[in-house]
């Protein structure tokens, strides 16, 4: 008989695994306090800063993901991935720092426009005036400052090329395709979408690169032992 990952991989608890994910939300705002008394202000620190606080709130939501809808959980476990791909590319290249920096600017641009968009009579004058002018000023900043010009975002599957993570992007792309959007699977076969064998994947690739962001932006400012560990601990 064929053997499945469960066969494979012994479960804990769903409350030793909400305490792995607390743990490790509680270690990236410890350390995040230390970065900010001890290192100085550098657009590198702010953007490795915000990358771990951005990691603790979605640890956060992972900590209540087990009585919550599959998606809430596949969306928490795609968004670590995805920023611990994107801090990836800045500790390889610094050019991609400003580049990261630089996309603030243009998501912002694009919510506005897309609000203009949305509600292109029902605003008053005045308010779309006021986001035009904001458009404007943003644009003029990139200018002004020189900043790379960022069209549009980098995908996660042109990142993977760069960093070596092509195979696990591919498995793991298909597994959130389905699990964070309204899929058929998802829809009409929740049960199956919802197992334990799914649920056990997205939680243990949560922590291994939450961990694993954790260590890189330790190791890239120089963190004390003392303080960067212990990193929690990886549940299955």
């Amino acid at each position: 008989m064929q053997k499945r990952l469960k066969d494979y991989v012994r479960y804990s608890s769903q409350e030793a695994l909400a305490e792995a994910f607390r743990q490790l939300a509680d270690s990236s705002r410890r350390i995040n306090q230390w970065i900010d008394k001890n290192l100085p202000r550098t657009e590198r620190r702010i953007l490795f800063v915000n990358l771990l606080a951005s990691s603790a709130d979605y640890l956060e939501i992972s900590t209540q993901s087990s009585s919550m809808h599959i998606s809430v959980l596949a969306l928490s476990t795609r968004s670590l991935y995805e920023m611990n791909l994107r801090l990836r590319t800045m500790l390889e290249d610094e050019s991609e720092i400003g580049k990261w920096a630089s996309e603030l600017v243009t998501d912002k641009v694009e919510v506005f426009k897309g609000i203009l968009e949305l509600d292109p009579q029902g605003q008053s004058a005045d308010k779309r005036e006021i986001l035009e002018n904001e458009i404007v000023r943003l644009n003029a900043i990139v200018k002004k400052h020189k900043l790379p010009e960022v069209k549009r975002p980098e995908s996660a599957g042109s990142i993977t090329k760069r960093v070596g993570l092509e195979k696990e992007h591919k498995g793991l792309f298909k597994l959130f395709s389905k699990l964070i959007h309204p899929s058929s699977y998802l829809v009409n076969h929740y049960q199956g979408a919802a197992s334990d064998e799914n649920r056990m994947i997205l939680q243990i690739h949560a922590q291994l690169y939450a961990i694993d962001t954790i260590q890189r932006i330790c190791g890239a400012l120089s963190v004390p032992e003392e303080i960067s560990t212990p990193y929690g601990h990886q549940q299955a």
